[in-house]
């Protein structure tokens, strides 16, 4: 689908919030391999597309707990 890249960044970005925003947003762009300017509503790349899912699937894993327990 013509722009899903596109409308997946621009969701990922507006479900951020906080301090630490923008260090999610770093993550997201190491992890899924992207320049965030070159996303466009224009683009159609199932590559790219599959690359931003497995990323932020990745870092919600992170962030609910995929992270072992802490000793002591």
């Amino acid at each position: 689908m013509r722009g899903r890249a596109h409308q997946i960044l621009h969701d990922f970005r507006r479900s951020l919030s906080g301090a630490g925003a923008s260090f999610v947003m770093s993550r997201l762009i190491l992890r899924a391999r992207i320049i965030p300017e070159q996303i466009t509503p224009a683009l159609d790349d199932p590559a790219i597309e599959k690359r931003l899912l497995d990323a932020i699937a990745a870092l919600d894993h992170d962030r609910v707990g995929g992270l072992p327990p802490r000793k002591g």
